[in-house]
């Protein structure tokens, strides 16, 4: 035993000693214009090394740089870099001075994705021969990809600026890891921050290169997140993504997601996505839910009409809301870079306390147009249906829309949109609206166009007509009795509306209500956003009426004059029965007298006919 430690003990100290010489004699700046030149030849970036390299022997043998710098051919920026950069490197390949690299590890780096950082080509360069790159330059530069086993940057900030925004995606770290020849295993968190909002991510991914040539698949095992700040949910959007991708090269490059499965809060999602890479690019996305919560992903929950504010308490830092149209606000030319076709079905969607079924949507965005063709599911009894065209060939956007309901409960779709609930009964609609805007303010404000509704068994809370006009009545006469007080609404059979929306005005050309006891027609006004309404009635009633028959047989057959005017919340009118009953009398008398005179008259000309 003793021999066999004053042997083991004799072998590290040759190591440590081989290991030392190895070191004092192996310049590792010997390497510099070794990496650089390689890095050039297969990538055509510029590496740059500030300072010496030195060696580092634990707990891995080791080459220390200084702040290192990779910038693109021309650009005026690096794209990445770093304080030090450490190369883990193997022993063995050392004794032959040739350099193997097990790891390179990055710790606060700087990435960029700028415009400053991209390629830039002089106008007068000379422009290489078209065509495929060489099978043997290919397999050459995926050999060169492969050599590393790992790489590892952390505790770094990434700069991505697009031709509107720039993003900082901060606290990244980023590992690479060769499992074999072909495989790569990713892992890459961090997070980022825009507009007092934070996303923050975890992925982790297999990638197979196995014919890097032609293709690029592998899984996404992992993609943790969650979205928080302002204008959300106060606990935030969490949730995850995995699937399977594809990029495939050729003549059309093409991207694609397959099972996809995404969960946000409580929804979940799942499908497939595609991309191709040409010009204009060109998305296919379909994906189905059981159920996606809109309230617990945007907190637009609406439960009363004052909701409005509960709601906004659930949201971390609502932005103000600006009275007014901004028509910027309308501004979809975003859409014209890319072409889409939107395929989407739920079984269950939830939207401002509303439970809506089997809705399917689909839409196609084709320059200058996306079209909504289908939106369609079941609420409240019925159905409906909500075709939509955006034309973005100008700003603001113009919107078209042609609304179908059929046999919907409108009192809880009055309750989520916070309307006042002064109409109740089972509404069928359908209108050609048009305008600019999309948003609530544009529907209210700007939209016009023909609007066709009926109501059955609806009921108008707020004022009883029938009992209206028959206690005016009693009051002008006691050949009436006072009816007895039955319930402060008026009740119809069937109620409908023939008019024209204009930027906020619905002007009714025919307004018609029927049932047993009163029949009601009129015209008029509504002012949608100042919640007020002013139309002329005619009302008959032709029952309910107690007192002198005579004149109850002349009151079932009048059609009374009656104005409704206000505010939605506080109904007023103008009710003239005294005026009304004295012109009829009036009228009656005229017809009596008449009628008399004309009898007399006859009776004179039959006498003198005798006579003769």
């Amino acid at each position: 035993m003793k021999r066999f430690l004053t042997t083991l003990i004799i072998l590290l100290v040759v190591i440590v000693a081989g290991l030392t010489t190895l070191v004092m004699l192996v310049n590792p700046n010997d390497f510099r214009h070794y990496l650089v030149e390689q890095v050039e030849k297969k990538s055509g970036y510029q590496l740059e090394f500030n300072g010496d390299m030195r060696w580092h022997v634990w707990p891995t043998l080791s080459i220390i740089t200084g702040p290192v710098s990779l910038t693109a051919p021309n650009a005026a920026k690096p794209i990445l870099s770093a304080d030090n950069m450490r190369l883990d490197v193997e022993l063995w390949p050392l004794i032959s001075h040739k350099l193997s690299v097990e790891q390179i590890v990055i710790d606060g780096a700087v990435i960029r994705k700028t415009p400053e950082s991209e390629i830039q080509t002089h106008h007068n360069a000379p422009v290489a021969p078209g065509g495929a790159p060489t099978a043997a330059a290919s397999q050459d530069k995926s050999s060169w990809l492969l050599d590393i086993e790992k790489i590892n940057i952390s505790n770094s900030l990434v700069i991505w600026q697009t031709a509107k925004d720039e993003f900082n995606l901060r606290n990244i770290d980023l590992s690479l890891k060769k499992n074999d020849k072909n495989q790569v295993a990713v892992k890459f968190s961090g997070n980022l921050n825009k507009n007092q909002q934070e996303f923050v991510f975890n992925l982790r991914a297999d990638v197979n290169l196995s014919d890097i040539n032609q293709k690029i698949s592998g899984a996404l095992t992992q993609f943790d997140y969650k979205l928080s700040g302002v204008d959300l949910p106060e606990s935030g959007i969490e949730g995850q993504i995995t699937g399977d991708f594809l990029y495939t090269k050729g003549k059309v490059e093409s991207a694609s997601l397959s099972k996809l499965a995404i969960t946000a809060n409580e929804s979940a999602l799942s499908g497939d996505a595609s991309i191709q890479l040409t010009d204009t690019p060109q998305i296919v996305i379909k994906l189905a839910a059981d159920k996606l919560d809109l309230d617990n992903l945007l907190g637009t929950a609406s439960a009363n009409i004052n909701s409005e504010i509960e709601t906004n308490n659930n949201r971390v830092g609502v932005k103000p809301v600006i009275s007014g149209s901004n028509p910027q606000q309308y501004d979809l030319s975003g859409l014209k870079t890319f072409t889409a076709n939107i395929s989407l079905g739920i079984n269950h969607l939830i939207y401002r306390g509303m439970i809506v079924n089997d809705v399917i949507f689909e839409a196609q965005n084709q320059t200058p147009r996306l079209t909504v063709s289908k939106l369609q599911g079941k609420a409240f009894g019925g159905d409906f249906s909500l075709p939509v065209t955006f034309n973005y060939s100008s700003t603001p956007a113009y919107v078209s829309a042609k609304p179908d309901l059929k046999n919907i409960d409108l009192t809880p779709l009055l309750n989520a949109f916070n309307m006042p609930q002064k109409l109740s009964g089972v509404i069928s609609l359908n209108a050609a609206l048009s305008g600019v805007g999309y948003d609530d303010y544009a529907v209210k404000n700007q939209w016009q166009g023909p609007v066709n509704f009926e109501l059955r068994n609806a009921k108008l809370q707020g004022l009883n007509i029938p009992l209206l006009i028959q206690q005016s009545v009693s009051r002008v006469t006691n050949k009436i009795n006072a009816p007895v007080n039955s319930g402060n609404f008026t009740e119809v059979d069937s109620f409908t509306v023939t008019g024209k929306l204009n930027k906020g005005n619905l002007n009714i050309s025919s307004m018609n209500a029927v049932s047993p006891l009163v029949n009601i027609s009129g015209q008029g006004r509504m002012n949608i956003p100042n919640e007020t309404i002013d139309v002329n009635l005619g009302v008959n009633i032709s029952n309910g009426w107690g007192g002198d028959s005579r004149l109850v047989q002349q009151l079932q057959a009048m059609t009374i004059p009656l104005r409704i005017y206000g505010s939605w919340h506080n109904l007023k009118y103008q009710l003239d029965v005294e005026k009304l009953l004295r012109n009829e009398l009036r009228t009656q008398a005229k017809e009596a007298i008449g009628n008399f005179l004309k009898k007399e008259e006859n009776k004179g000309l039959n006498d003198l006919l005798n006579s003769l």
